[in-house]
């Protein structure tokens, strides 16, 4: 773990540390994917293409920021602005992150460890910024904030997983390589459209009474956002319009440019 910056917060590592909110998405502008839960898919199927893959912990819901790895998401610009409608929850707490003990829960909520990036640059010895304990070696009120959220999440973390191995025990992943013609990161699912179909009565109650419903449809709907997305990292990778990129400051200039190819290309459709 501390290969990748990332070690557990403990009163004795982090006892007289101090640590930084951080002001730039930088951090994911390499992210190719980001996992979801379902509380928020709604937002993201508005924002991004969402595919299905398979961890460690199981079938997952993952955002799609970049189709490729290695190219940079156009979801963030090179001065680190969010240029999405919708920033992720998996992004809200860097460099902080849950990680969960296997097999230990507290009441019908899962435990974990908290840990931080230290590779962030926004762990400190500066007392003038938030710290991590008090001076009764207790988490501090704006850590304390950081861990209910992520507990929050956790717990949504552990019905969506189980929503998901509920989909697949009904046999409704399948592998997909591309969406109208744009090819997919490598490992991603999708719903089958066939063995959708094919569900029984009581199958399709089962995917209505667990929100498994409202999870297929937001995945199928958001692959529309492929096409865009393809596009987008194919002109940023233009030198003429990247120059351009790296000057513009202007969040909605840039948001607008995007609209206004899409436009060019799908007339009828008016910017929001």
């Amino acid at each position: 773990m501390e290969e990748n910056g990332l070690v557990p917060v403990t009163v004795a590592r982090h006892g007289r540390k101090y640590w930084k909110r951080f002001t730039s998405y930088k951090f994911a502008a390499d992210r190719p994917d980001c996992a979801i839960v379902l509380q928020e898919v709604a937002q993201a199927a508005a924002a991004f293409p969402i595919i299905f893959k398979k961890t460690k912990l199981g079938i997952e819901p993952r955002v799609i920021l970049s189709l490729s790895e290695g190219s940079t998401t156009p979801f963030v610009s090179q001065s680190g602005q969010w240029l999405a409608s919708y920033v992720p929850s998996d992004f809200r707490c860097y460099p902080f992150q849950a990680e969960p003990i296997s097999g230990a829960t507290s009441g019908h909520t899962p435990t974990f460890r908290l840990n931080v990036d230290e590779a962030s640059g926004l762990v400190t010895t500066n007392p003038s910024d938030e710290a991590f304990f008090d001076t009764d070696r207790v988490v501090s009120s704006a850590l304390n904030g950081v861990k209910t959220f992520l507990q929050a999440r956790e717990a949504t973390k552990k019905t969506t997983l189980e929503l998901c191995q509920k989909i697949a025990a009904m046999d409704l992943f399948e592998q997909i390589n591309s969406h109208r013609g744009v090819a997919l990161p490598n490992g991603s699912f999708g719903v089958s459209a066939h063995r959708l179909e094919s569900l029984t009565r009581a199958e399709k109650l089962n995917l209505l009474d667990s929100d498994g419903h409202l999870l297929l449809h937001a995945h199928q709907i958001s692959l529309s956002h492929c096409e865009w997305l393809e596009r987008a990292q194919r002109q940023i990778s233009q030198p003429k319009f990247a120059e351009k990129y790296t000057k513009n400051s202007d969040v909605s200039d840039f948001l607008c440019a995007m609209a206004n190819v899409q436009n060019d290309e799908f007339p009828g459709i008016s910017e929001v």
